[in-house]
């Protein structure tokens, strides 16, 4: 028989560890500003020393595309569940991208699209595509659906709709405001309305 411990393994504490610095780097890097928080401050932020800090991440470049993973993770999750409901095809992709879009524009998610282009190294650029990748199936799946039962046009093509559709909505990551006079739900519905517009049946 297994034995059965209360205390959590050293994995286990590594990775809550894990866990705590890249939600604390994700919210003063999006209150904040990513060049404008060092890795020292996140570790008074934590109670722990900069050395540290280094037995989880190997560099400022290094934590942000682990705050990346994170955010994508849950990006993923979200539109997920958003569209894991009753309705048309039509009705579950305007859910799943009003979701991604009040998702991508919280303040710990945001300035991931304003930051992440220009540091890429060939390493993050595969893990970046992967995560969009994910992305993009979720949204071609929904899409195709909308054609076989006729919520969506039947001429079009899934992948370029997902392509042109997804680059409509990402750039509200790079544009919208928190300042502003509207809220990301008012965004997310007019944006969403128009970028599906032309592919309702």
């Amino acid at each position: 028989m297994k034995s059965i411990s209360a205390f959590p393994t050293k994995q286990e504490m590594r990775d809550h560890k894990r866990r705590e610095i890249v939600r604390c780097a994700s919210e003063k890097f999006g209150n904040e500003g990513y060049e404008n928080v060092p890795l020292e401050a996140i570790a008074t932020e934590l109670g722990v020393t900069k050395a540290a800090l280094y037995n989880y991440v190997s560099s400022k470049n290094d934590l942000l595309m682990q705050c990346y993973e994170v955010g994508m993770d849950r990006l993923v999750a979200a539109v997920e569940q958003a569209m894991d409901t009753p309705g048309t095809a039509a009705e579950r992709l305007r859910d799943g991208l009003e979701t991604y879009v009040i998702t991508m524009t919280r303040k710990d998610m945001q300035y991931l699209w304003n930051y992440i282009r220009p540091l890429l190294s060939p390493g993050d650029k595969r893990s970046v595509q992967t995560s969009r990748d994910q992305i993009d199936s979720l949204f071609r799946v929904v899409l195709k659906s909308g054609i076989e039962d006729g919520s969506l046009r039947s001429d079009l093509d899934p992948k370029l709709a997902s392509l042109v559709i997804l680059g409509a909505i990402n750039w509200v990551g790079i544009w919208f405001r928190t300042s502003g006079p509207q809220k990301s739900q008012e965004i997310a519905r007019e944006v969403v309305k128009d970028a599906i517009r032309g592919y309702l049946a």
